[in-house]
Parts: C-alpha cells; structure tokens; sequence
C-alpha cells in the first residue's frame, strides 16, 4: 500500500472544516439554510434593524401615554455610537461619560449581561413605568424610572441611539440621544 504525504496546510484545513461542522454555528438558521427537519422550504427570518427596534419600542411607550411618535436622527444615533463605543471599552456606566453636548441633548444609557438587542435595551427603559406614579411625578421609594421619563417626554421629538457588545465581555450597553431634551425635575414628562 502507498503512502500519500500530506501538506500541514491541508491538515490544518480539513481539521478545521470538521470542527465547523460540529459547531452550534452550523445550526444556525441563515438566508442560505432555510430548510427545516421536515425537508420543507420555510422563509428565512428577516433581521429588524436595531433603528427601527429602539424607534419601536420608544413609539409604543409613548403612544400607551398618548405622545406624539418620534422621528429617527441619524445626528443623534452618530452621537449615541461614540457615547456606547466608549462605554463598550470598560463595560460600565459608571463612572458617567461627560459629552460637549449633554446640555443640548438628552440621554439613557443601558448595561445587560449577554447580548441585548435594542428592542431589550429600549424595553429595559419602558419597564422602569411600573415605578412611575405620574400623579406624584415620582418614582416608587428605592426604585429608578428617570430613564422611562426621559422615553415618553412630550416635548421631545427626535431619537438616536446605538447599542454595542462589550469589548471584555460578551455583554452589552446601549445609549439613546434624545433632542430637544426633557426629563427636567419636578416637571412631569406628560
């Protein structure tokens, strides 16, 4: 029997395509893979863009309050990418980023563990309402729903925002700008 040489580059590719293959990666469903166990043709699911989940959610808590919608700024979501890049070095809030133009916007800003769309990082702000008491103006004792405030303010009308996966982890922070700005003490928001 003949022995066949075989190149290390060639060794290291056909090892790394058999560990492709046994990945959870080679499950996931993508544009290309769209049969499912049956053998039959199902339409592959469509990816939401992350302006149209933050803008979503935003519209939604605002119109359960009755609140003009809001309009997407693409000025704002640049601002809201530099604010989350930077959050996304260290993976924390605190201590707070000061930006030049914190007086002309308004601003959320938002740490999950793991991967957060921004429908989950928008919601996250809209569940702070079951704290709000809007006949106190005021936040249940011990508990946070200033950035709620700021999401259904009624004199704002534009939106930005952006969310990025954490450089050191796989968890995520998301910011949203907000012009004109609101969410001003002793002021109800609506």
């Amino acid at each position: 029997m003949q022995q066949i040489a075989m190149a290390p580059v060639a060794c290291v590719a056909i090892f790394s395509l058999a560990l492709a293959s046994l990945s959870p990666a080679g499950a996931i469903d993508t544009p290309g893979n769209n049969n499912n166990d049956n053998g039959v043709t199902v339409a592959a699911p469509r990816r939401i863009p992350a302006a149209a989940q933050f803008l979503q959610v935003h519209n939604d808590a605002r119109r359960a309050v009755g609140v003009a919608p809001l309009a997407w700024n693409a000025t704002l979501e640049l601002d809201a990418k530099r604010k989350a890049e930077a959050l996304g070095v260290h993976c924390k809030l605190s201590p707070p980023l000061k930006w030049d133009n914190d007086r002309f916007y308004g601003g959320n800003t938002f740490w999950g563990p793991g991967f957060q769309d921004g429908a989950a990082v928008a919601g996250a702000w809209v569940y702070e309402r079951r704290w709000y008491d809007h006949g106190a103006d005021a936040c249940a004792p011990g508990e946070e729903c200033r950035s709620y405030r700021q999401v259904v303010w009624n004199t704002t009308t534009q939106l930005g925002c952006a969310r990025r996966t954490c450089r050191s982890s796989r968890d995520t922070v998301g910011v949203c700008r907000y012009f004109p700005p609101g969410n001003y003490a002793g002021v109800p928001p609506y």
